[in-house]
């Protein structure tokens, strides 16, 4: 019997408890992930709204996982489900762990002297003021003209500067 992997839908930021469900019903679930840098309530998803499950063909898998708690349907909606190779969901796998430990999640601190590696103020000196959001925006100021200027870029488009 040979193993696939299948998309559910999951309901409205239900995805947590749809894995939990899935993995109950005795059905591996891969639920991906982004980076975080704090704890927070809201997990990041790297496909919100999405849940991969893995499947046995020959058997009830799924049967069982189709009524799940927290699942909507499987992917497609209508239609002989869809399954995915082993190998893409791997793949997906390792673009999660580059994104867990890439060099640009690096934590800037408030008041932080950076310096801008590309676009429009490249290599213009900056302080780091904060991060925006889990996907890596964050906001720092560049002293330009006499005055200060409120810059929001990607993480890693920011180099450290030494003390």
């Amino acid at each position: 019997m040979e193993s696939r992997w299948t998309v559910l839908r999951t309901q409205p930021r239900c995805e947590p408890l749809a894995a939990r469900a899935v993995h109950a019903r005795g059905v591996e679930s891969y639920l991906p992930r982004l980076p975080v840098d704090r704890p927070s309530k809201s997990i990041p998803l790297l496909f919100p709204g999405y849940l991969f499950a893995h499947v046995t063909s020959g058997t009830d898998d799924l049967l069982r996982i189709r009524s799940a708690p927290g699942v909507a349907y499987i992917l497609p909606r209508s239609g002989t489900p869809a399954l995915l190779p082993e190998p893409l969901v791997e793949a997906i796998r390792a673009h999660e762990l580059e994104l867990r430990s890439s060099p640009t999640r690096e934590a800037f601190r408030h008041g932080e002297r950076v310096q801008m590696m590309s676009g429009p103020f490249k290599w213009v000196e900056g302080i780091f003021d904060r991060r925006l959001s889990n996907t890596g925006r964050v906001r720092i100021l560049l002293t330009m003209a006499e005055a200060n200027l409120a810059v929001q870029t990607d993480a890693g488009n920011l180099k450290r500067l030494s003390a």
